[in-house]
């Protein structure tokens, strides 16, 4: 039975949780990435996806690459516009093409639904991308795949730069919460424990060749967003508008469970956004 599996990125915010949920479904998992896994239980690989000899390598007997290793942090993009385009559309070609080589079954790639519109500069650009050469591969090669287009994922272990932890941070600290524009733009959260579990429909052959969209039931204004963590922690913290400062190429959320269930197969997301953010905090 194919239980081999090969995650990019597999120890960062979303890649972990990814792994955890191949682990518990008992698939065999090697974690390739720039840093050391907390968890033993794996095979890991240190090394680049830029490095092709590596990459080809390290699929040899891999039945299905989740591949999440990329450029992600949209606030960052501007200042390495060239290694975000090399690391996010090269990066995934040279894996594309050692799946081809190595005839791994499904190639899962983390796209985001920045594609769905124009907002997030060249991070939007490099996915968008990455998706076509994806579609390509299957097109001239017959290598299958699944794209999800995730919403933007809280929880442990993220990066500490998304709203969610901010805010949560600085309202355990009786710190003021700082909103750049009105608030008034709204985001799908998905608590990442629901988004790694929801990957794991990419593993069954409904989903071959489709692009799947993982969300929440809700979508949430950021100053809504805000009020609930405030409430949530108890917190003494104000909320500061800083409307002249907000980006210039913000993005707003129109995507929810219900545009996509249909193609989801039977997942759904458990948590809501208070419960949640909830367990989050008892977490922090």
């Amino acid at each position: 039975m194919s239980r081999n599996v090969l995650v990019t990125g597999g120890c960062g915010f979303i890649g972990s949780h990814i792994v955890d949920a191949l682990v518990k479904k008992k698939y065999k998992v090697t974690i390739f990435d720039l840093i050391k896994p907390k968890r033993r239980d794996v095979k890991f690989i240190k090394g680049s996806i830029l490095n092709k000899s590596l990459v080809k390598s390290s699929l040899k007997n891999i039945n299905y690459i989740f591949h999440l290793a990329a450029v992600s942090d949209i606030n960052k993009v501007r200042n390495i516009p060239s290694s975000t385009i090399e690391t996010n559309v090269l990066g995934t070609t040279n894996l594309l093409e050692a799946c081809r080589k190595n005839k791994i079954k499904k190639f899962i790639f983390a796209s985001s639904v920045y594609s769905y519109g124009s907002s997030g500069n060249l991070y939007t650009t490099s996915k968008t991308a990455s998706e076509l050469v994806i579609k390509n591969y299957n097109l001239l090669f017959g290598l299958n795949y699944t794209i999800f287009r995730y919403t933007t994922a809280y929880g442990p272990r993220n990066r500490g730069v998304d709203a969610v932890s901010i805010f949560v941070k600085r309202s355990l600290k009786n710190l003021n919460l700082i909103i750049l524009g009105d608030g008034s733009q709204k985001r799908n959260y998905l608590y990442v424990k629901d988004l790694a579990e929801g990957s794991m429909i990419a593993l069954k052959d409904k989903t071959k060749n489709k692009i799947v969209t993982l969300a929440s039931k809700k979508n949430i204004t950021i100053l809504n967003l805000a009020k609930i963590i405030l409430k949530l922690t108890k917190s003494k913290s104000k909320i500061i508008f800083k409307k002249k400062k907000k980006r210039f190429d913000d993005f707003t959320s129109n995507y929810n469970y219900n545009k996509s269930k249909k193609y989801l197969f039977g997942w759904k997301p458990k948590y809501n956004i208070k419960t949640g953010l909830t367990e989050y905090i008892g977490l922090s």
